[in-house]
């Protein structure tokens, strides 16, 4: 290459590398990233692949590396969830909780990621230079440099870009072996070949791609076959190496026989299992499934890629076996088809990147497009060579003009990145990347407060959003708020909701939870994947109010409520019978043996009072409490809201003479505050296990609030002090029968 080519390819891959790396400063940590990054730094760490079980460790570990020397982490590897292998736990203890430097992390952990990005271009472009010349390379090139799907998965720690890379490398070498047989060709196969089933499991289907190619490939020998298993004993040495050239049997399968890289085959046939059994629910057009469809990825790939993209590659498909032969072009139609094919067995609906590894073919075949002049009796190239400029002009506007919302293309055929949200959902669009743009939009707004429905892993209040948790997958999806969620007539407010909670609902257990929103258009949007809405009723709407008890609002048919037109339901939902939410206050309702405390905690909830049924308890047996609360004001702040319940309170049992000895204790809240309305009464009858053998005494008996995320305790505020409790009387607890 001449020395303005080399200059030219070194800005086109600095304008990679700077796209990727300055949109993933203005993304949030996406769905899977603090898995992998876990797997990988812990692996680094401790030599354990314990929680490499879903994916081997490869790509983890490369992106990792950086963890490992330029920052200070605490790997708490003395939690339980480490030694139960529980990586959904470990991960979020490991990422958010135990490291304060956590979007540091993230951010460092997919500088590796870019840097394999850059690999995947300068091989596209070099085996493009190869296979048909200099032109056809730059258009390759340029396809490549500004093709938003690849940009949006070089800045994201997962193991989709790696598996492409690795997988491009592989297939390059493998053309290479078959031009030029070579020793160091075939041992370089082998290499790539194993780092690519190294990285995912499914880059075990490189090598049915790999047989396919051998097979088809012009000028078949027997030799090929003895080449193979070369290749298949170096990738496997390969693979060994990646898990320390462990030896042993199965985990958990009672198989007597030690074989090497045994955890490797372990998780590959629990995965494959898992795979087989588990459906997911997915969105195509409107429509909601969780078996998929098999023309899924066929409408992902018109969407999501460029129209120029294309179109380019159509022109380019009649060159590419003129010029070639289908036996020869097989290296590049063949990996390609496999892939969109395995995709329409409709087993895995839920992700455009799931065929990322054959879209690197697709865009080679695009630069095949300007070789029409090479064809005898079809000299286009005076036609095509300008269209293909326009084209790639076009190309380049469409995703600079996206930046930093890559993730979010849809072509102009789709609607575009705005109308997404009702054409593909989950990675394709709304992946959790959006929680600091979502910050920036409220703060554009002047809202400080939304009701948040957010499909991701990462906290919001990490990114400083400032929310009231809605039923969302994975991190509200449990809990006595997400049972209490009103979707006929949500209280009024301002909602922000991901594009996977507004066509999936809670994604595993209702799909309709969302539906109030299905037909309004939002007033703004966060990144293209959060939807921002305004709920108002009308000033003459009246109110109908219901309690429910134990089952969730939004199990209940909405005709069982008996609601009128013009009229909004407000749920008040409560645990067990035992409690009950009145409204406005009746003093007939309160408890028998009622007495007066008013104290108030944190001008949130005024306890009005208690009754204890008996003075006194035997040990061993249970103390019946019942509290007596009402509601100061609606607009309940809790700090740091997480998959928990916000509130709860705590009744000890404790030493007069020394608050901090507690004998028994109860603790949690039986109502939720969702619907909750100033003036509410909320009366708790719950019991107070007092332990065996518990001394015969006079004790005392204390209650407060609390935050079960910040176990920070409610103040309560009196005249002249503020203390974090309130002594409610004293207990005898005198010996049980057994003593």
């Amino acid at each position: 290459m001449r020395n303005w080519e080399w200059l030219l390819l070194l800005l086109c891959l600095t304008l990679f590398g700077t796209q990727a790396a300055l949109s993933a400063q203005s993304k949030s940590a996406t769905f899977d990233e603090e898995y992998h990054i876990t797997r990988g730094y812990a692996y680094l760490r401790t030599g354990d692949f314990r929680m490499s079980f879903s994916h081997p460790p490869l790509a983890n570990v490369w992106s990792s590396l950086p963890l490992l020397w330029l920052l200070e982490i605490d790997l708490p590897i003395d939690h339980p969830s480490w030694d139960d292998g529980n990586l959904l736990v470990f991960a979020d203890e490991f990422l958010w909780r135990s490291n304060e430097n956590s979007q540091q992390i993230v951010a460092l952990a997919r500088l590796p990621i870019i840097v394999l990005g850059i690999v995947l271009i300068v091989t596209l472009f070099w085996w493009t230079r190869q296979l048909a010349g200099a032109l056809a390379s730059w258009v390759v090139l340029l396809l490549a440099t500004f093709g938003p799907n690849l940009l949006a998965h070089s800045r994201l720690v997962t193991t989709d870009l790696g598996l492409t890379c690795f997988f491009l490398l592989t297939i390059w070498r493998l053309w290479c072996w078959l031009e030029r047989p070579s020793r160091f060709n075939l041992i370089l196969v082998g290499l790539l070949a194993g780092a690519t089933m190294a990285t995912k499991y499914s880059g075990l289907m490189v090598w049915p791609i790999i047989v396919s190619i051998l097979l088809l490939y012009p000028a078949y020998t027997h030799r090929r076959l003895l080449a193979l298993t070369g290749m298949g004993l170096v990738a496997f040495a390969t693979l060994w190496a990646v898990y320390r050239f462990d030896w042993g049997p199965l985990p958990n399968s009672g198989w007597p026989i030690s074989i090497p890289a045994p955890f490797y085959f372990s998780s590959l046939l629990r995965t494959f299992v898992d795979f087989g059994a588990v459906s997911r629910p997915a969105f195509l057009l409107g429509q909601v499934s969780d078996r998929g469809w098999w023309y899924y990825f066929p409408v992902a790939l018109v969407v999501k890629n460029s129209i120029p993209l294309l179109l380019l590659a159509i022109l380019g498909v009649y060159p590419l076996l003129r010029l070639h032969g289908p036996r020869r072009a097989s290296v590049l139609w063949l990996p390609f088809l496999f892939f969109v094919g395995l995709g329409m067995t409709g087993r895995l609906s839920i992700g455009y990147r799931h065929i990322l590894p054959g879209i690197p073919f697709l865009i080679i075949i695009a630069g095949h497009s300007v070789l029409w002049g090479r064809i005898r009796g079809f000299d286009m190239s005076r036609v095509v060579v300008p269209i293909t400029g326009l084209l790639l002009i076009w190309h380049a506007l469409g995703t600079v003009s996206l930046f930093p919302h890559y993730e979010a293309f849809f072509n102009e055929l789709a609607g575009g990145p705005e109308n997404g949200h009702r054409i593909l959902v989950d990675s394709n669009l709304d992946w959790g990347q959006d929680l600091p743009a979502l910050k920036q939009l409220l703060n554009n707004q002047g809202l400080g407060e939304v009701y948040l429905s957010y499909f991701g892993t990462a906290p919001p209040e990490d990114y400083g959003v400032s929310y009231r948790p809605l039923p969302s997958f994975p991190r509200f999806e449990k809990g006595i708020e997400e049972k209490a969620f009103n979707p006929y007539t949500p209280p009024p407010g301002w909602y922000a909701l991901s594009a996977t909670s507004l066509r999936l609902g809670l994604y595993l257990q209702n799909r309709d939870l969302y539906a109030y929103f299905s037909d309004k258009e939002p007033v703004a949007q966060a990144g293209y994947s959060i939807n921002l809405y305004e709920v108002q009723y009308p000033e003459e709407t009246s109110i109908e109010r219901q309690v429910v008890v134990d089952q969730a609002v939004w199990e209940i048919p909405e005709a069982r409520y008996g609601l009128l037109p013009n009229q909004r339901l407000v749920a008040k939902w409560t645990r067990s019978p035992s409690s009950t939410v009145t409204w406005p206050p009746h003093e007939a309702d309160l408890p028998p043996g009622f007495q007066s405390i008013d104290a108030d905690f944190g001008d949130a909830f005024s306890l009005l009072g208690f009754a204890i049924e008996q003075p006194e308890v035997k040990s061993g047996e249970a103390l019946d409490v019942s509290l007596v609360w009402q509601v100061i004001t609606a607009d309940i702040a809790m700090p740091s809201p997480t998959t928990a319940d916000p509130l709860a309170a705590f009744i000890h049992l404790s030493s007069a003479d020394n608050p901090g000895d507690i004998l028994a204790q109860y603790d949690g809240w039986e109502t939720a505050l969702t619907g909750l309305e100033t003036g509410d009464i909320i009366i708790h009858s719950v019991q107070v296990q007092v332990p065996e053998n518990t001394p015969p005494a006079t004790y005392q008996l204390r209650t407060g609030l609390y935050s079960p995320q910040s176990w920070q305790r409610l103040p309560v505020i009196g005249p002249g002090e503020t203390t974090d409790s309130v002594s409610l009387t004293q207990i005898r607890v005198v010996a049980g029968d057994g003593k």
